[in-house]
């Protein structure tokens, strides 16, 4: 079974001032590419999927997206988080005409394909656990987003 709460303290959390996706993507690829987690290929590939298969979701509190790339541009499984100060537009997952405002960003990399199903599975636990959601935006560091996730993981 896959605990969010380990692809997380593998992960990274960030606090982020972006209004645009691209933005974004590019300051998440260039530090994900300097400590290692990601391939240089990593952003054209985000931005290439993204385009194909849109990721934002109608969560319980908040908007969210789930960006995430193919296992050959990933070097390490991890979860990465982007809590937004300002809502970023995202193309709804399940309804290509409509866009969607995000406020937070659930990225995963998962360099091994058989965790990735139930990754998305645990995740989608989380999204729609209404607590978990409210606090998540409260949250001022990684550690306190770990023990927020085990907290919930463990209910």
């Amino acid at each position: 079974m896959v605990h969010i709460s380990e692809l997380i303290e593998n992960g990274k959390v960030y606090f982020c001032d972006f209004t645009s996706r691209d933005d974004l993507y590019a300051y998440l690829a260039d530090d994900l590419y300097a400590q290692n987690y990601v391939q240089d290929t990593f952003l054209s590939a985000l931005k290439e999927r993204e385009a194909k298969f849109p990721t934002g979701i109608i969560a319980t509190c908040y908007n969210i997206a789930l960006p995430h790339v193919d296992a050959v541009h990933v070097k390490k499984n991890a979860l990465i988080i982007a809590v937004l100060n300002h809502p970023i537009n995202y193309v709804r997952m399940d309804k290509l005409d409509e866009q969607i405002h995000v406020k937070i960003v659930f990225m995963l990399l998962i360099k091994d394909i058989s965790v990735h199903t139930q990754a998305i599975s645990s995740l989608a636990k989380l999204w729609f656990n209404q607590t978990f959601m409210n606090a998540v935006l409260s949250v001022k560091s990684k550690e306190e987003l770990v023990a927020l996730v085990k907290q919930a993981e463990a209910e």
